[in-house]
């Protein structure tokens, strides 16, 4: 699925969205949590989600990903 096609389908929670605007700032997980009041296995549950949304691997493809979506 192309770009413009994953980003109609892309539909991000309040709370991914902050973990993700924390990702892009270069927050670690443990960060995040303590950032967001939440438990750093939560967070790692958000960024699955995240992963799995956007079909990425990695930390630096989310947050690339994300921009060419106009996500952040």
């Amino acid at each position: 699925m192309d770009n413009e096609n994953l980003q109609q389908v892309v539909s991000l929670t309040g709370r991914e969205m902050d973990v993700l605007r924390l990702l892009a700032k270069g927050y670690s997980t443990p960060q995040i949590a303590e950032e967001l009041g939440i438990r750093p296995d939560t967070v790692l549950g958000y960024r699955k989600q995240l992963h799995k949304k956007l079909r990425v691997n990695k930390a630096t493809e989310l947050v690339f990903k994300a921009g060419e979506l106009h996500l952040l």
